[in-house]
């Protein structure tokens, strides 16, 4: 494939230290591979700005991160400013 990688990418195949891709069972150019074909899938699949965000449906928490059953859908609040927090609450 041979493409450029962000600098970040680069500096990880750089820096993995032998130890670390042994580890892993891979060798260099395996992750170089790797990382290039994750940079390729990110630019043709993310979402780009001004892209509309992806609808989807979640469970919304009470106050303790419980469940409540109760469902919402991001387009069901179109046009109006939402926060969204990601996070385990296992």
């Amino acid at each position: 494939m041979a493409i450029k990688i962000p600098e970040k990418f680069e500096n990880v195949v750089k820096n993995a230290s032998q130890e670390w891709l042994d580890t892993r069972g891979k060798t260099r150019e395996q992750l170089r591979s790797f990382i290039e074909a994750r940079v390729v899938r990110d630019q043709d699949k993310s979402p780009k700005v001004g892209d509309s965000a992806p609808d989807f449906e979640l469970e919304r928490l009470d106050e303790q991160g419980k469940r409540t059953g109760n469902m919402m859908r991001l387009s069901d609040h179109f046009g109006t400013p939402i926060g969204l927090v990601f996070g385990s609450y296992t």
